[in-house]
């Protein structure tokens, strides 16, 4: 039988190790994101490659050199833990590995499991380095989220995007050992409501061409924010809006940079909408994969020259899921070589 403790030990530890060598805790805790888990591959020497598997998520080989490929027929999030997991193999020496759904149901950290000792040290190693106890805490602080907003689905699902997991991983990693903010009754309320139930409170009269798109709900708190997702993700902008002072928020730029606004609301403070300040909501969808700087303004249209009142500024990265090939790390690698 598997030692359990031992593998979740090894697991942790190794991922740890990657953490510490790319410096990935500093650069989060300074700009947000989430742990990039394909660049992790290339820049610790593996060959990484996309395919349309079937029957499998992901495939680790050891010989004649340990390589990695992972399955172009999921999202992304789930091509992230997959990755991670053939990570996984690889840092801890593992022999080759085919891996298919199962690694997505199961869990060492809360079940008592029954399967092969590599397998728990992947799983301990992919669910440590894709969601670390102190990623969570880094979004905390600057959302300024408490365990108790954590019984809330839409926050939970605003943090899995943040963190790059999937909805259900994340509402099971908040009951970890080393973050276990909620128990298991939160838990099991938290996945009784779907993910589709949310978008649909985000978006509100608006229809989407595919519910499959994730929706980010994106305030003050993200200023300076790296947000890494998909190419049709869909983007709600809750800002602060000194309309009674004649500023406004101006989206042109949005437009400019292969964004689409597919509705624009305000609300004051009491649901009136003149006076004082509102709330400006302006939903936007992204037209194809892209990266680049969102940064808005918040003027007085008659003095388009002036100091803005207010400036919104998040770094955006919307190439996700991976196509069938190199990933999309290893191109832009390539590319700076070049």
């Amino acid at each position: 039988m598997a030692d359990v403790r031992s593998a979740i030990l090894r697991g942790k530890r190794a991922a740890g190790r990657l953490h510490r060598s790319f410096g990935m805790r500093e650069r989060i805790e300074a700009d947000g994101g989430r742990i990039d888990v394909f660049d992790t591959i290339v820049r610790s020497g593996v060959p990484l490659l996309f395919k349309p598997l079937d029957g499998l998520l992901g495939v680790f080989i050891n010989e004649p050199m340990p390589g990695i490929m992972v399955t172009t027929k999921r999202g992304l999030s789930v091509q992230r833990f997959t990755g991670a997991h053939e990570l996984g193999h690889c840092a801890l020496g593992h022999s080759p590995s085919l891996d298919d759904e199962s690694i997505l149901r199961r869990s060492p950290f809360n079940s008592a499991p029954d399967y092969a000792q590599q397998e728990l040290e992947a799983d301990a190693f992919a669910t440590e380095f894709m969601m670390p106890p102190w990623l969570f805490a880094a979004h905390f602080q600057r959302h300024g989220w408490t365990p108790a907003v954590m019984t809330d689905p839409m926050t939970v699902y605003q943090l899995s995007l943040r963190i790059g997991a999937s909805y259900e991983a994340t509402c099971r990693s908040l009951m970890r050992p080393g973050v276990a903010v909620i128990a298991r009754k939160t838990v099991d309320n938290l996945l009784g409501v779907q993910p589709r139930t949310i978008k649909k409170a985000l978006l509100g009269d608006y229809e989407p061409p595919d519910w499959r798109r994730d929706v980010w709900l994106l305030t003050e708190k993200d200023e300076g924010a790296v947000i890494e997702g998909s190419r049709s993700d869909l983007f709600v902008l809750n800002l602060t809006e000194h309309s009674g002072s004649g500023y406004v928020w101006t989206f042109d730029e949005l437009n400019k940079a292969g964004f689409a606004v597919v509705r624009d609301e305000r609300e004051g403070p009491d649901g009136q909408t003149v006076g004082g300040h509102v709330m400006r909501s302006i939903t936007a969808r992204s037209e194809g994969p892209q990266h680049g700087r969102m940064a808005l303004a918040e003027r007085r249209p008659w003095l388009a020259d002036g100091a803005p009142l207010a400036s919104f500024c998040v770094h955006y990265d919307l190439s996700g899921p991976e196509g069938e090939g190199i990933s999309q790390a290893e191109r832009r690698r390539l590319l700076e070589a070049a």
